[in-house]
């Protein structure tokens, strides 16, 4: 009885789905099987329309999903450039350096704040010269290198020392204790420039050939207003019309990074750049956290592939530009090296293509994990890079003498 029932049940619903339903419980046997046949053919045309339209959204919800879940590539930033640039006439340092005014911190202007060169002095007399005139200023910092008085040896005398006059922001921000060294064949001037309503300070190398090595540079408007500053500077101690050769400008060093957006499994991008790009990759975590990578940029081809020159076309290619880039487990990438921002541009787009293409094999999941077999959006979120990151507070005490000037 009970299956009986069930049968009529089951009966009563394919009827109910079928398009020929008429709520009539007098059809004869003919009619039932001209009923039959035609909802097996309906019943098949809507299975046919179901899966295709499954199919249909199971590709649009993928690409979504895809879309969602695989992080955009964060802008390239160009944080410094190093410029060097020629001066049309030779500098004499030792007698530039001690006639250069240096500003006071306090006073809001352009200018001079700093000066550092190292001298070497071969006799006594050299030395006592410089301390005399060091008395003339008020804010001076000796860092001795060598020292050597001993008349009976075969070196008699020898003074190697560092001579800084004035103050910057690092003096009195930094907490650094190490003093670093200084250059031969030239002296060092920190400027400070306004740039938007803001003051900056830049560091000026300036050689006795009269070349000048300016790092830190953001953008031509600060590159031209510092060579500018320089040459007033020195132009009052010159005998003859002092100007730039706009023509030897060039940038030596472009630091720039972006972040891919997840975190990298270096070992598997390791093999990766290695094996099916072709990219010389070098990879010791016990050395270094990142993959260091180098880029071959041949001016003389249209298709880029970052690839070292073969030997037997070393002599084709002349026009080689190598550019390093280094890759973390954070998805920081670092590009540096000497090129122009077109080739920079070539690269980014280059090596974000390949993080964006191989990101299944390449994304190291989060630790955290849930019991769902999904990714849901807060896991998702906590598998993003947290950039927030919390700045060590350092105490530095400054002492400040007030000095009352009689009028």
């Amino acid at each position: 009885m009970a299956s009986s029932l069930s049968k009529n049940i089951d009966e009563e619903w394919e009827k109910f789905i079928s398009i020929d339903y008429d709520n009539s419980a007098d059809d004869d046997e003919d009619g039932d099987d001209d009923e039959n046949g035609m909802y097996e053919n309906s019943t098949k045309y809507d299975e046919e329309i179901i899966s295709a339209n499954l199919i249909e959204n199971m590709n649009i919800s993928n690409g979504i999903e895809n879309q969602k879940f695989i992080p955009k590539s964060s802008e390239i930033y160009i944080s410094t450039k190093t410029k060097i640039a020629y001066l049309n006439k030779p500098i004499d340092l030792k007698q530039m350096f001690w006639i250069i005014p240096v500003i006071k911190y306090m006073e809001p202007k352009n200018g001079v704040i700093k000066k550092q060169m190292k001298f070497n002095s071969n006799a006594e007399e050299d030395l006592l010269d410089i301390k005399e005139r060091l008395k003339n200023e008020h804010h001076y910092e000796e860092q001795i290198i060598t020292n050597i008085n001993n008349p009976n040896g075969r070196i008699k005398f020898k003074d190697i020392r560092k001579i800084t006059i004035g103050l910057s922001k690092k003096d009195i921000m930094s907490y650094r204790s190490k003093k670093k060294s200084a250059f031969y064949n030239c002296f060092v001037l920190i400027l400070r420039i306004k740039i938007d309503s803001i003051f900056k300070e830049f560091h000026v190398k300036v050689f006795n050939t009269g070349k000048l090595e300016i790092p830190g540079i953001q953008n031509d408007d600060s590159f031209n207003k510092i060579l500018n500053l320089v040459i007033e500077t020195l132009q009052p101690h010159m005998n003859e019309t002092l100007y730039y050769k706009e023509n030897t400008c060039e940038t030596v060093l472009i630091n720039s990074n972006f972040n891919c957006g997840f975190y990298i499994n270096r070992e598997v991008l390791y093999d990766i750049l290695k094996y099916k790009y072709n990219i010389q990759s070098i990879y010791d975590p016990c050395s270094y956290p990142g993959i260091q990578c180098k880029f071959y940029f041949n001016a003389d081809v249209d298709v880029q592939n970052g690839c070292q020159i073969s030997q037997d076309k070393i002599e084709l290619y002349k026009n080689i530009t190598q550019v390093s880039f280094m890759i973390f487990r954070t998805g920081s990438v670092l590009i540096v090296g000497k090129c122009d921002e077109n080739v920079l541009m070539l690269i980014y787009e280059f090596l974000k293509n390949i993080l964006l293409n191989e990101h299944k094999n390449i994304c190291q999941k989060s630790t955290n994990t849930n019991t769902n077999d999904e990714l849901s959006d807060d896991n998702f979120k906590q598998n993003q890079i947290k950039t927030d990151k919390k700045k060590k507070i350092r105490r530095k005490n400054i002492l400040i003498s007030v000095v009352d000037n009689p009028i």
